[in-house]
């Protein structure tokens, strides 16, 4: 996109992401720093702040808190320099709403909102095993996702779009490679579900029970000698955009914005198909309700509207998956 070439009201997207993908890599980079280092075990303690709000079930982590503090110090010194832009907000999993920008007022003046979750899998990088630093950018005036950076803090790779054509693209800074997200080969995408390779949220005891009694579902992944992978929030389909999986479901409660947005944005710039409990394709930039999301979390922040979904590589394929699924009348999911 030719910033110059914008209209005086457009948002300059362009250096928004060029910015957050700094933001991310500093985050990934400390994050490692600190995990890594002499503070990891002080790191992983429960904190309470006058910020944080977290239900007794997911307590918030030292971790968490400090990076997404110096996430978004850096983006309000970032885009601060950037002359004439208007006031947007922050909306973050531990700090909450944030109103931002020279001429901030309140959340509901903000022209764009960007998301935040500083770790995505906190249990998995407190263990060195994974984790995801997550930016998604959201046009509350256009009501549109403008893009998503998304980054992997131990295998030290960076995914995000558009690019400067308008795709997924993703470095590997281990191996020094640049590649595009497009759901892998047209050729090796699952039309079926013969030997698949499906991402589920499994984290808690919870989340296996509701996949227990997933009965036809669990029948045809056996007979059709699939595989399933365990996953957490965006992963499930950064995963699938980058054609490391066939398919995500999460039918058990569904994920909050703040966890799931970039995920989607990715999962869509790669082409993947995204379909609701009920079969229906998922419109992100309709999904994604600003004055909802905020109107939910200043009413009850522990309780965000959560959003499930069944992702695949091809149509075919995520609607067999639809089609396995044992739903309550209420569709699933949780509001």
């Amino acid at each position: 996109m030719n910033e110059q070439n914008q209209q005086s009201d457009a948002l300059p997207v362009a250096r928004l992401l060029r910015y957050g993908r700094q933001v991310v890599m500093r985050a990934m980079e400390r994050t490692r720093f600190e995990m890594r280092g002499g503070r990891r075990l002080a790191m992983k303690e429960v904190v309470e702040g006058s910020l944080e709000h977290k239900s007794v079930e997911n307590p918030t982590k030292q971790i968490d808190k400090e990076i997404e503090n110096d996430i978004i110090a850096s983006l309000r010194k970032k885009l601060g320099t950037i002359a004439g832009l208007p006031p947007y907000a922050i909306f973050s999993e531990e700090c909450g709403i944030l109103a931002c920008g020279s001429e901030a007022g309140s959340e509901q003046d903000a022209r764009f909102v960007i998301f935040v979750d500083p770790v995505d899998g906190t249990e998995f990088a407190e263990a060195l095993q994974g984790g995801w630093c997550l930016l998604g950018f959201y046009d509350a005036q256009e009501r549109k996702a403008l893009g998503a950076i998304a980054g992997d803090i131990f295998l030290d790779r960076l995914f995000w779009t558009p690019d400067e054509f308008g795709r997924a693209s993703a470095l590997d800074f281990i191996t020094h490679s640049e590649f595009h997200l497009d759901c892998g080969p047209e050729h090796a995408r699952k039309t079926r579900l013969k030997e698949a390779r499906i991402n589920v949220l499994t984290t808690k005891p919870s989340r296996y029970r509701a996949l227990a009694t997933q009965e036809r579902l669990m029948a045809a992944l056996q007979d059709n000698d699939c595989r399933i992978n365990l996953s957490w929030g965006s992963n499930t389909l950064i995963q699938l955009a980058a054609g490391y999986a066939d398919a995500a479901v999460e039918f058990a409660r569904g994920f909050a914005a703040y966890d799931v947005l970039p995920g989607l944005i990715l999962c869509r710039a790669a082409g993947a198909c995204l379909l609701d409990l009920a079969g229906n394709d998922i419109d992100i930039d309709a999904a994604i309700d600003i004055d909802d999301i905020f109107d939910r979390y200043r009413k009850d922040p522990t309780h965000p509207r959560r959003l499930p979904f069944v992702a695949a590589t091809t149509r075919p394929l995520a609607e067999e998956l639809v089609g396995l699924l044992d739903m309550p009348d209420d569709g699933g999911g949780e509001t």
